[in-house]
């Protein structure tokens, strides 16, 4: 099979012809454990010597037969262990011709070239059989020694040895099987079918095993190159998000001071210092400074999250007392509370709290940012509560600390968008002409801030009937101990649901 017909051109077709085009050795086709039972069942029933080589010189498997006695005994002997060596580098390593003593023996095999007859000094005789497979030569097949059927005295080479007693090596070569050439080769083909066999079934499980290997490290190859276009990607979109906070930054601390002039004139505008006012005149910097405000909160939150972003945003640790802190949040969001009609209550814990260890202005901005968000969402006339529990163990932290809810009866949370309230700048209700303001800053913002004392914040919620945010805080954050603290950029997730 051509490696055109494995590969359509692409990688996988040139990871496919590598493998069919690569030179098969017999220890990839036969496995050893396998292919050695087998031959020592051949070379128990054919009572003869077989040993199987590679083209290296390696033996796959090997079954000696009958002749061990015969061969240790010439072996006892100088001269016979010199002669035997020279022999083995024949049939091991000798060319597969009939050349330095070797013939052709009429015959074929089915792993193609001819058989070769070579004959010991000794007066046996060795086969030598060729592993020709797809044309490639992978070994070679070393049959017997055997005694020929014409031998009927050793030969008188053998009693010139130093050593060696004739009559026992004539006792001894009793032992070693007799064959004609012609039996003998009929063995060998018989071994050849079964070899054959072997290498044809070894070769195709070679051939799928190689070609999924293949697959598997094409793949690999392919997740690689994938996985660093990804990198690069994320390298990319990092330096536009460190852009982003970087732009983010810049514009929303140039915005802030002339805006805060504008809100400086307004107030001045407002309290009469350049001069008396009409009504509508007064109204109408009142509007101003409103909205001034507004966009200022806006921008400080813009100028937060981008310094949270960066990784920049530093925890200063000391003893608060939250009552004194939700009491400090509500006095920010009661004007707003007041115009919209809706009833702000607090729950506070019985007996005086100890102190814990925070960073006192961000967790107030937690509270305030809650405490606003559910004014906001509130329609008139309905309720705000905030609790503040007693100090316990909480079991979500799994040490001791303090929760603070902020409940409303305001429109409530979609299911589905639970999951991304947290998220900087996302809105609920994003369509162009929503009916809520904000940039969808204040909750990712008090994501990162308990986050950063330790804490964990989640909400539950029902369309239409209200929210119920919950802060979960220890009472001394895992690093209070070791100075101030940076909150680490983000990682959107999503929130509890307590």
């Amino acid at each position: 099979m051509s490696a055109e017909k494995m590969g359509s051109g692409g990688e996988m077709g040139r990871a496919a012809g590598s493998v069919l085009q690569r030179e098969l050795a017999l220890t990839d086709m036969l496995d050893p454990d396998t292919f050695g039972g087998v031959v020592d069942s051949l070379g128990e029933l054919y009572q003869v010597g077989i040993r199987v080589l590679d083209t290296r010189g390696r033996t796959l498997a090997e079954v000696k037969g009958g002749s061990g006695d015969f061969c240790g005994y010439i072996h006892a002997s100088p001269e016979g262990r010199s002669r035997s060596a020279a022999l083995a580098a024949r049939l091991h390593e000798g060319p597969l011709t009939p050349t330095q003593g070797a013939r052709s023996v009429p015959g074929t095999s089915p792993l193609g070239g001819e058989l070769l007859a070579l004959p010991c000094f000794t007066g046996l005789r060795y086969l030598l059989m060729p592993v020709r497979w797809d044309g490639d030569e992978l070994g070679r097949v070393v049959f017997g020694p055997f005694v020929p059927e014409e031998l009927a005295e050793p030969p008188a080479s053998l009693g010139e040895l130093a050593g060696v007693d004739v009559a026992r090596a004539r006792e001894l070569m009793a032992r070693v099987r007799r064959l004609s050439e012609h039996e003998a080769t009929k063995l060998v083909a018989h071994f050849a079918q079964v070899l054959a066999a072997l290498l044809a079934s070894g070769q195709k499980s070679h051939l799928t095993s190689q070609l999924h290997l293949e697959a598997t490290l094409e793949t690999q190859r392919e997740l690689e190159t994938q996985n660093a276009q990804l990198m690069r990607l994320n390298q990319r979109l990092k330096e536009a998000d460190r852009l982003k906070s970087s732009f983010l930054s810049t514009v929303s601390h140039e915005l802030r001071t002339p805006l805060s002039s504008i809100i400086g004139y307004s107030e001045m505008l407002s309290e009469g210092l350049v001069g008396g006012l009409n009504p509508e005149q007064m109204q109408f910097v009142r509007t101003i400074t409103e909205k001034g405000n507004t966009l200022l909160k806006l921008i400080s939150s813009i100028l937060d999250m981008s310094q949270i972003e960066a990784g920049k945003v530093r925890l200063a640790f000391e003893w608060v007392d939250v009552q004194e802190l939700v009491e400090s949040a509500l006095t920010s969001v009661m004007p707003q509370a007041q115009r919209k009609g809706l009833t702000v209550t607090v729950r506070m814990p019985q007996v005086v709290q100890p102190r814990v260890v925070a960073d006192r202005e961000k967790l107030r901005q937690v509270v305030v940012n809650l405490l606003a968000n559910s004014v906001k969402f509130t329609p008139g006339g309905g309720r705000v509560e905030v609790r503040l529990s007693e100090l316990g163990p909480q079991p979500r932290l799994g040490v001791s600390g303090y929760r603070i809810e902020v409940e409303d009866t305001g429109v409530g949370i979609p299911e589905d968008q639970r999951a991304r309230i947290f998220q900087s700048f996302y809105q609920v209700d994003d369509s162009p002409t929503r009916e809520y303001g904000g940039a969808g800053l204040g909750l990712a913002i008090v994501k990162s801030y308990v986050e950063g004392h330790g804490g964990r914040v989640g909400v539950t919620s029902e369309v239409g009937k209200g929210s119920c945010f919950t802060v979960v805080l220890p009472q001394e954050p895992p690093l209070s101990g070791q100075g101030p603290a940076y909150i680490p950029p983000p990682i959107d997730t999503e929130p509890d649901r307590f």
